[in-house]
């Protein structure tokens, strides 16, 4: 019979904070963005405005999410070596090397497809300072040519950057599955939990363009609020089934839940605020209707901080059972990991 070494204390992680928290939220918001937008775009005749402000924006969030990350976890001299095309081949068993690839194509495939849009865009060559730069860069013989040959390749382009953008938002989740010692995060439920988000928050920040800034209540618009409607729905199964059917199954688990019933931010701010209240305002919102714009922005708003919150909590109600309470080789993986992330 094989030795079962069982745990003899249990240690809420510390060393991932409120870095590592920003950038799951805005690299799976990010990373969604551009898939969001682009899929848009093509299939569904989303116009050239709210195209260029979601992968725009998508770029942004995904690239700041990103430096985030590689700051917290890397020496800084090292992180160019985390960027190089051909670490998923040597690395084939890190997530975070396949993660950056999907990160850094999903980048250069959005910004190569909105190209010929940004060139036919008047509003980048009146930006105050850098509009007259732009005017110039826009006109040169490569930068045209580059336009044209994204425009002929648009849908090869816009799937790769898509297909990048959801390996992305997955990525965020399996990063934290796999570090097996926390209940919370070692369970299959937080990939699509962390994707289902991303996409969710995706829809929120553009429905927020749609409604408080290019005022355009069309039927894209009202399609982002039934699906991200059903997103929600499906985050409420998921979020509830980790709570009441995983977490309570061991010491690690159990630990957790107790941790989350008894903060306020999660059960109120997470739980109502951010999860259960924007999912009853947006079934309220299609089946019925609203008179105004302000219902929809807040609630978009409150899906962005449920979105930010959840993967705050997660992170700071992360227990390991220490050592892991496995055989053999498992346990002493257990107890690697929880050195290699209390020892940076």
């Amino acid at each position: 019979m094989n030795s079962v070494h069982f745990a003899t204390s249990l240690i809420v992680q510390d060393r991932w904070a409120t870095l590592v928290a920003a950038y799951l939220f805005l690299g799976g918001l990010g990373a969604a963005l551009i898939a969001l937008s682009l899929f848009s775009h093509l299939y569904f005749r989303a116009n050239r405005a709210v195209t260029l402000w979601g992968t725009l924006a998508g770029e942004a969030f995904l690239g700041v999410g990103s430096a985030l990350l590689l700051i917290d976890l890397l020496h800084p001299l090292n992180v160019w070596e985390i960027l190089m095309p051909w670490n998923p081949f040597f690395l084939p068993w890190s997530w975070i090397a396949w993660g950056t690839q999907f990160i850094v194509w999903a980048m250069v495939f959005g910004l190569l497809y909105i190209w010929p849009l940004m060139i036919d865009e008047p509003w980048f060559r009146r930006l105050p300072l850098v509009g007259r730069w732009l005017n110039f860069w826009f006109e040169l013989p490569l930068i045209k040519l580059v336009g044209v040959w994204a425009q002929k390749l648009r849908t090869p382009i816009a799937w790769v950057a898509i297909l990048c953008g959801v390996g992305t938002a997955v990525y965020t989740g399996l990063l934290l599955r796999s570090f097996p010692a926390a209940t919370l995060w070692a369970n299959d439920l937080v990939p699509p939990l962390f994707t289902v988000s991303a996409f969710s928050t995706a829809l929120a920040f553009q429905l927020l363009v749609l409604y408080g800034v290019l005022h355009q209540h069309d039927t894209l618009a009202r399609w982002y609020e039934r699906l991200d409607m059903l997103l929600i729905a499906v985050e409420i199964v998921l979020i509830f089934s980790i709570m009441l059917v995983i977490l309570p199954g061991n010491l690690s688990g159990q630990a957790t839940l107790h941790i989350l019933l008894h903060s306020w931010g999660w059960m109120i701010g997470f739980l109502m605020i951010g999860l259960i209240l924007p999912f009853l305002l947006e079934i309220k919102g299609t089946f019925n209707g609203w008179k105004g714009s302000a219902p929809v922005i807040l609630t978009a708003c409150m899906v962005l901080l449920g979105g930010f919150l959840l993967r705050h909590y997660f992170l700071a109600s992360g227990v390991y059972v220490f050592p892991w309470a496995n055989a053999g080789h498992d346990g002493v993986l257990g107890a690697g990991i929880y050195h290699v992330l209390t020892s940076h």
